[in-house]
């Protein structure tokens, strides 16, 4: 009889252990179908919620390996040690911005309508200020301004074409021509510039504007890329330029002259020459479409005042959210500056009327 009972109560037993450890199983499915539905798939633990975690866990002398799903069970190890130890839960999540560097991101936002996060973030690495680029999404989102999308993924050099341009990058000086009406008292004329771009550096020079771009001109301004690139210590292999009929042989001999070599893109494919491309239609944004010209030197001063703003001031996205600057072969780059103790107020220098703005920190 008793050994009837005996299985009578085993049989008992399995079948709850069986329903138990289908609750189980139940409840952790919940916890899975609950991380995927989350943000980042994360399920950040407060130090409260922590505490009931090990609080329960000691009730099955923490042998949690089997159902714990919020955390791994490491986490869950190294939260005895420390309670062992006595060490106190560190915060969860990221701080929060002070409300002197909110108002400063709205500032910069606010200025100047056109620029995007990570133009807002470029400027305060130049303050010396570190954010992230969510953090400003988040600041901006709040206050109702919602910037233009986040485009961080970048073609990759896989073609020919991207693999010549990234090898020879820092020796290599793409040229095009940019166009402005010029407004004068006998009606309109068309003034024309020639920009140079430095690929590796992203530096520009431009030339003086001229309503006749012969081939004197475009030689003259050949010549002068070349001190211009002398005295930054640059040495050019490839001049890159489209089929514009304004470049003359003329032009190309006097770089064959120096040892350059001419590398004309295909006709119809300015993608080939997209760093001009980019810079020129950068220029005229944020420029030259907002201003109107009454003469040749009244362009110069506009666009000189851009090219200066470019090389100087301007971070770039594509150099780390950095000004620009030259450097040599198997130089190594900058260490970064360190933040200074003393922190001074921020002022505004601004260029054009206002349509540039580069922000600074007073001197102590």
């Amino acid at each position: 009889m008793k050994k009837w009972f005996h299985l009578f109560f085993v049989l008992i037993m399995n079948a709850l252990a069986a329903r138990r450890d289908a609750q189980v199983r139940f409840l952790k499915l919940q916890v899975e179908i609950l991380k995927a539905k989350l943000p980042g798939n994360r399920v950040i633990i407060d130090p409260a919620d922590r505490q009931r975690l090990m609080n329960l866990g000691a009730e099955v002398e923490h042998q949690v390996q089997d159902s714990l799903m919020l955390v791994s069970f490491k986490t869950y190890q190294r939260w005895l040690r420390e309670e062992k130890e006595g060490k106190k839960p560190k915060k969860v999540g990221r701080p929060r911005l002070a409300q002197e560097m909110v108002d400063l991101i709205v500032r910069l936002a606010k200025e100047n309508m056109g620029w995007g996060v990570k133009r807002i973030a470029g400027e305060l690495k130049k303050l010396r200020e570190k954010v992230g680029r969510s953090s400003i999404q988040r600041v901006l989102k709040q206050e109702g301004l919602y910037p233009d999308p986040d485009r961080s993924s970048r073609r990759r050099p896989d073609s020919t074409w991207q693999n010549f341009l990234a090898l020879h990058m820092n020796t290599i000086v793409a040229c095009d021509f940019l166009a402005k009406t010029i407004w004068t008292p006998l009606g309109h004329k068309t003034a024309y510039l020639l920009m140079f771009i430095h690929l590796e550096s992203r530096k520009v020079f431009m030339t003086p504007a001229t309503y006749a771009p012969d081939s004197a001109w475009v030689c003259q301004q050949a010549r002068n890329l070349g001190m211009w690139l002398a005295e930054n210590n640059v040495h050019q292999r490839f001049i890159l330029r489209d089929n514009d009929t304004k470049f003359s042989a003329a032009f190309d001999a006097v770089f064959k002259a120096a040892g350059v070599e001419t590398v004309r893109t295909p006709i119809a494919a300015p993608n080939a020459n997209s760093f001009s491309e980019s810079w020129i239609g950068k220029c005229q944004f944020e420029a030259l479409d907002h201003l109107l010209c009454f003469s040749l030197g009244h362009l110069d001063h506009i666009a000189q005042d851009y090219v200066r703003f470019h090389n100087e001031f301007r971070p770039h996205q594509s150099k780390d959210n950095e000004p620009l600057r030259f450097s040599s072969p198997g130089q190594p780059p900058p260490l970064p500056s360190a933040r200074p103790p003393d922190r001074g107020e921020v002022l505004c220098q601004s260029m054009l009327g206002g349509l540039l703005k580069h922000y600074y920190r007073k001197a102590a």
